[in-house]
């Protein structure tokens, strides 16, 4: 049986193609995620930090899901920023502001528990504080 020469310069391709066996990994990782994977959802949620914007909306989906279940002021303060910016989503202020302050109000209630500093609890009440105001929900400017 000869060398098949083809076959073995596809295989080094695919070897140094990083891009391509980084996105296998994610999608592995998605699937993982998908099939309640904890660690999974994590790994995938941390590409907004670690990867770049071909990323994010990969990054902002499990942000979602994860901040959703109310227990990590961290992912929650991470899907505020996500919201900000427009990064994996359409921007969007309003519901920036409601993640900033649901992240705020649990970091308030873990206490010395909560995983931010207080740098971060100190950012997340000036920016909700910037987008109360260019939103125009200031308090007593409610309108109920």
């Amino acid at each position: 049986m000869a060398f098949d020469w083809s076959e073995f310069c596809k295989r080094i391709k695919h070897f140094f193609d990083f891009a391509a066996r980084r996105r296998e990994l994610y999608k592995k990782w998605d699937n993982l995620a998908e099939n309640g994977d904890e660690e999974a959802r994590y790994k995938l949620l941390m590409l907004y930090q670690e990867e770049k914007e071909e990323y994010y909306p990969l990054a902002f989906k499990w942000t979602i899901i994860v901040a959703n279940k109310g227990d990590d002021c961290g992912v929650m303060l991470q899907a505020a920023e996500m919201y900000a910016q427009g990064q994996g989503a359409p921007q969007n202020e309003e519901k920036a502001l409601l993640w900033f302050e649901r992240a705020l109000s649990l970091h308030i209630l873990q206490g010395k528990r909560s995983p931010l500093s207080v740098e971060a609890a100190n950012y997340i009440q000036k920016r909700i504080q910037q987008l109360r105001v260019k939103l125009g929900k200031e308090p007593g400017n409610d309108s109920f």
